[in-house]
């Protein structure tokens, strides 16, 4: 089990009876280095994820309210977990954490309900709440993740 991120995992598995080189102690020094910065986003993320979650799904109800409605827990409890994988991925600063805990879930949810084109609508909703709401520092961190996601759902739309 990974205890930081794939990225210095691997670093460090390499170096396995060997000192560091010279790219795996750039890497870690990066890590340690925007620790704060990817801990602050973090925590944005964690104390406000609800309120824009809300946001977003209040904006897609006017747009579509029947389909919230009908679906509109199911949607509050999916965009839930997504922002809380992507805030644990950006305090871990992983990426691929983030692509194999969530995106394959997210997409075989959203297949089994076909829901993709809605979807990736709710989150270019959540994306503009993220981006009003959180510092810029914050909103360009967790940026990467949502436009994934959002190309995700669109590929299939």
């Amino acid at each position: 089990m990974l205890t930081l991120s794939h990225t210095l995992d691997r670093c460090l598995r390499n170096a396995d009876g060997t000192y560091l080189d010279q790219q795996g102690l750039q890497t870690l020094s990066t890590y340690v280095q925007t620790y704060q910065t990817r801990l602050d986003a973090y925590q944005q993320l964690r104390d406000r994820s609800s309120e824009m979650i809300h946001q977003a799904l209040k904006k897609l109800a006017q747009a579509h309210p029947e389909l919230i409605q009908q679906h509109g827990q199911r949607c509050l409890y999916d965009m839930t977990e997504v922002v809380r994988y992507i805030a644990l991925s950006v305090l871990r600063d992983d990426e691929t954490f983030f692509k194999e805990q969530m995106m394959s879930w997210l997409d075989t949810i959203l297949m089994a309900h076909k829901r993709h084109s809605h979807c990736s609508t709710a989150y270019r909703y959540l994306q503009e709440s993220i981006h009003a709401n959180l510092s810029p520092t914050a909103s360009a961190l967790i940026a990467p993740y949502l436009d994934g996601v959002i190309l995700a759902l669109q590929s299939h739309a």
